[in-house]
Parts: structure tokens; C-alpha cells; sequence
């Protein structure tokens, strides 16, 4: 889904934030390129209210470009994406047939939002969108852990 009328997210909704760069992979080349041009980017995942309208909350996954405020990413998350970290700092998705990936910072930042999306999917499979936990300790996870998790998707796919 995505968040027509930028509703974004406030500060003090975000349940994990971290700097990355948002690519795109163009499977043409072979080759993973920065989206929009590149840069570094604040990339977090928010509790917004669901976009039905239905008085539920969900969350949104929420890029903005540092140097421009220009928003790159920003969907609804939804439970039916693999989610693959390639390595310690480069994760990616697929979605329809257009792969999209984060270059974090550091390791310590591809954690925390592993944990972060992590926490939104167990949070939205209980129906407990409540929690205002924000992820803080550092756990030790695998370097090639696969998982599933929601939709996230880019603004311009979304916006299709």
C-alpha cells in the first residue's frame, strides 16, 4: 500500500531508525544501483493509522533522503515479502518483479532494523499494534538469515 497525501511518520513513532542507502536492482546488468540518485537516507519503521480508515494502526516503512528531504521509500507492511540479508550490511526484497535493497551504515544498523521490521510483523500477526517499544539491545542474529515479512515497496512502485 502506499501512503497517499505523505502522511510520513512522526518522530516519536518510529520503532527503529537507521541510516542506509536505498538501491535498486537492475537485473539487466546484473547490478544494484542507488535509488533516486543515491545518498544517505533516514530509513525507519513507524506506527501510522491502517489507510482503511478502520481506526486500526499499523506500520510504515519510511525513507527519507538527508540531504533533500526527498521521501524514496514509503509503504504499509504487510506479511508477504522474503526478506534476505545478503550480508552483514546490505539487505534486500523483491516485489512484483523489481528487487529493492538497503546499504546500511554499519552492522549494528542492518540489526537493528532486522529486529525493527521483525518486531512490526509479530506486532501485526498478534493484532497488537500497541507496543511503543523501541528495539535498543544488539542480538546476535545469523549473517544469512532468510526470512518473510511484509510488503515494503519504494514511493514510485507504489504509487502504480
Amino acid at each position: 500500500y502506499s501512503n497517499p497525501g505523505g502522511r510520513g511518520c512522526s518522530d516519536d513513532s518510529y520503532i527503529v531508525r537507521v541510516k542506509a542507502v536505498v538501491m535498486t536492482r537492475d537485473d539487466s546488468s546484473g547490478g544494484w544501483f542507488p535509488q533516486e540518485g543515491g545518498g544517505i537516507s533516514r530509513v525507519g519503521v513507524c506506527k501510522v493509522m491502517h489507510p482503511e480508515g478502520n481506526g486500526r494502526s499499523g506500520f510504515l516503512i519510511h525513507g527519507e533522503r538527508q540531504k533533500d528531504k526527498l521521501v524514496v521509500l514509503e509503504c504499509y507492511v504487510r506479511k508477504d515479502l522474503v526478506y534476505t540479508k545478503a550480508n552483514p550490511t546490505f539487505h534486500h526484497w523483491k516485489v512484483d518483479n523489481r528487487k529493492f535493497g538497503l546499504t546500511f551504515q554499519s552492522p549494528a544498523d542492518a540489526r537493528a532494523f532486522d529486529r525493527g521490521v521483525r518486531k512490526a510483523i509479530e506486532d501485526l500477526i498478534e493484532g497488537s499494534t500497541t507496543s511503543s517499544s523501541t528495539i535498543h539491545n544488539e542480538a546476535e542474529l545469523g549473517d544469512d538469515d532468510v526470512f518473510t515479512v511484509s510488503f515494503l515497496c519504494p514511493l514510485n512502485i507504489c504509487m502504480l
